[in-house]
């Protein structure tokens, strides 16, 4: 429990005679968190949530939630999109070097602006009330820091600030020393793309490449951040580093993103290694290691896997349809000498989307 909450709640019970009691329609976030469905989201008229509202609980402490009306206008709903970025940028994005991980880094202007585009779109909406929907509970229960000159005020006149201005952007002394009030961060590290773990996304310092390697579609940035959250705790956070699960995250998360900003679905995903497992280099076993994880981001295990499905599909699955295995040829050439290996294999995966019927000729399981 922070100090300034503490100071609060001694004040004489005169200075909370002003507070109004909280609306009809006032509601705290929800105590446990829930899987996004990303398309139903999609499909509703609003994505932000309820407006946040300050209110005051009977023993003087400010507790915060959302009221249920929708916006009234599209002008209102960016509002709260706005809002709602203003809470991620102060809580939620790395500031300093090794604040998230020990080689992790601050999140460059260029991320943040990324970042803040994202947060007002459609499916940035989305995550970003999750992420915010995390910033309101740990608030809720002492673990932020606030003004306690504004929020005297607040009581006095009872009129309720925004979330934002009574904040510090730090945890209150309580929040500390908990062990379970972790912040979800944004991270950048060295290299390209972009990596999630359960409360983190990691943001490549060098960008997104313009196409994907693999199959030569243009990258749409806003589809991989929603496909990162997918692999976070507002998503799936068991879905990385397998095939089957990767392939579910650009089905659930990732498609949907590049349909909606006119983009083709993403169908190739993974490029098969030669069959015989890793291939072979002059580094030694632990430099192997270490690229493995750090630049494909693919553990031991999880890679052990993979290699067992060989693009097969071990069995009909309720979205991917089936595994081609076909020759890749460099993208930068077309003559004979440009052509990949025979044993240097795509693996394309196809998907149908929920009630739409299988197409004719597809295979129940791979080939």
């Amino acid at each position: 429990m922070g100090l300034p909450f503490l100071l609060l709640a001694i004040l004489p019970a005169a200075a909370w005679a002003a507070c109004p009691p909280p609306p009809k329609d006032f509601s705290l976030p929800p105590p446990q968190r829930r899987q996004v469905d990303l398309a139903s989201e999609l499909e509703q008229p609003w994505q932000a949530g309820g407006a946040i509202v300050l209110a005051c609980r009977p023993d003087g402490w400010p507790q915060a939630g959302r009221l249920a009306q929708p916006p009234r206008d599209r002008k209102e709903e960016m509002l709260r999109r706005r809002e709602a970025w203003a809470l991620v940028r102060m809580f939620n994005l790395a500031h300093k070097p090794g604040e998230v991980k020990p080689r992790g880094l601050p999140i460059t202007p260029a991320q943040e602006a990324l970042l803040e585009r994202f947060a007002l779109s459609d499916p940035g909406a989305v995550w970003m009330r999750e992420v915010v929907d995390d910033t309101l509970r740990l608030f809720n229960r002492g673990d932020l820091d606030a003004r306690r000159p504004i929020w005297s005020q607040a009581r006095r006149t009872g009129r309720m600030p925004k979330l934002a201005a009574l904040l510090t952007g730090s945890l209150s002394e309580g929040g500390q020393f908990s062990q379970d009030a972790p912040l979800f961060k944004f991270y950048a590290y060295p290299g390209e793309g972009a990596q999630a773990e359960p409360g983190l996304i990691g943001l490549g310092d060098a960008g997104f490449r313009c196409e994907f390697p693999a199959s030569g579609q243009m990258v749409d940035p806003h589809a991989i951040l929603s496909h990162e959250f997918g692999h976070t705790r507002y998503g799936d956070p068991a879905s990385a580093g397998t095939l089957l699960g990767e392939a579910t995250t650009v089905e659930r998360y990732e498609n949907p993103v590049r349909v909606r900003d006119g983009f083709e679905p993403r169908t190739v995903y993974y490029v098969r290694q030669p069959a015989g497992g890793l291939k072979e280099k002059k580094a030694g076993l632990l430099s192997r290691l270490i690229q493995l994880q750090t630049v494909e981001g693919i553990s031991v295990e999880d890679r052990r896997a993979i290699e067992q499905i060989h693009c097969e599909c071990p069995t009909p699955l309720p979205v991917v349809l089936d595994c081609e295995e076909r020759p890749r040829s460099d993208v930068a050439g077309t003559g004979p000498e440009t052509m990949a290996p025979a044993t240097d294999l795509n693996c394309k995966v196809n998907w149908k989307r929920p009630g739409e019927p299988e197409p004719k000729g597809a295979p129940a399981q791979g080939r």
